[in-house]
């Protein structure tokens, strides 16, 4: 799928809208696409490492290409990629802000489990009191602490990810095909 300048993806549609809309078809047919165009493209492009240049290679049914469509399919592809883009950074910070209002519930949880590490030093008892409570400590203080931190360092990354393929399939060159009607992909 690949040349030594570019990123291929290839595509067959049925018309310039299955780029970016689902069609209308037989649910069973084996022509059926259950992807539109740039989202098969954004998949293809955040499983692969490169960073090269993509070339979008489109085979479309000859009545439904005419010499505008090209343009017409990158113009409304850098519209899409513009807003989804902006939609992922909006999302980013949402899910970060998420995760510092979810340390509000998990700070004093860990503080409990703190409280019941450092109990289980002054417990007189030995052996399975100290061991229970001091398991029971550490695990407040990692169910408090974890899914905050989890939001705010790693949950954001997957939208760091798409946009790196979005500003890729942004700048994709479009190379249109007359060819005969199929599938997406």
């Amino acid at each position: 799928m690949t040349d030594r300048e570019h990123q291929v993806i290839r595509l067959q549609l049925t018309r310039a809208e299955d780029m970016f809309q689902v069609p209308q078809t037989d649910l069973f047919s084996e022509y059926r696409n259950f992807l539109t165009g740039v989202d098969y493209s954004l998949s293809e492009l955040r499983s692969r490492r490169s960073r090269a240049r993509v070339r979008i290679e489109l085979a479309m049914p000859t009545t439904e290409v005419d010499g505008d469509t090209a343009e017409r399919i990158t113009g409304t592809l850098r519209r899409y990629c513009d807003h989804r883009i902006a939609h992922n950074k909006r999302e980013r910070r949402a899910v970060r802000y998420d995760g510092l209002w979810s340390l509000r519930v998990g700070v004093p949880i860990a503080i409990l489990g703190l409280i019941a590490v450092v109990n289980t030093v002054t417990i007189a008892g030995q052996g399975n009191v100290n061991l229970a409570f001091d398991t029971l400590g550490w695990v407040l203080v990692w169910v408090g602490l974890w899914f905050p931190l989890d939001t705010i360092l790693f949950s954001p990354l997957a939208y760091g990810r798409e946009n790196r393929s979005l500003a890729l399939l942004r700048e994709a060159e479009i190379v249109i095909t007359p060819g005969q009607p199929g599938a997406v992909h």
